[in-house]
């Protein structure tokens, strides 16, 4: 899989997505938080970043459409299922630093509808590595770090409330 795009001042290119779990992964046996993520300069290549993801996705997933198709990347050949999102840069307010950081800000996203506030019991896992790496291009600005988020698409789920129309009016 190489699949590339450029997304607001960046040029990604996704090396592989892949699922490294033989067996679902009991809801007791996941980390909670945020994906466990790593950056680091591609050698010998100038402005250009390897990042690595890791992150547990729930085994129920939906054909998802992104919020905005404009700054995704599929992660699955087009299958629908999982994205990484780019958003530019963004003020992080951190202890390290003791104030804002400007990071680069990563969502890796998918559609379940799976309450991950609350999951039901027998809920099941899958574990995911993703690699990518990303060029900055001249209009894609400087950050010190970068934040990867991970995201249900799910308005049910992660949004915590549904917009419908009313029927029959």
């Amino acid at each position: 899989m190489s699949t590339q795009k450029s997304i607001n001042g960046i040029n990604i290119q996704v090396s592989f997505c892949n699922q490294i779990n033989c067996q679902p992964i009991p809801l007791d046996e996941i980390s909670k938080g945020s994906p466990l993520a790593n950056v680091y300069a591609k050698e010998g290549v100038a402005n250009t970043y390897t990042v690595n993801i890791v992150s547990h996705v729930p085994t129920q997933l939906n054909v998802d459409t992104p919020p905005d198709p404009n700054v995704v990347i599929s992660l699955d050949n087009n299958a629908g299922y999982l994205y990484l999102a780019y958003n530019g840069i963004q003020a992080v307010n951190t202890s390290i630093n003791q104030g804002d950081v400007n990071c680069r800000v990563f969502w890796f996203e998918y559609n379940s509808p799976v309450d991950l506030d609350n999951p039901p019991a027998g809920t099941t896992y899958n574990l995911y590595h993703t690699q990518f790496d990303y060029t900055i291009e001249q209009t894609g600005g400087s950050a010190e770090a970068i934040c990867v988020h991970e995201r249900n698409d799910d308005p049910e789920t992660d949004r915590g409330t549904v917009t419908t129309p009313v029927k029959g009016k």
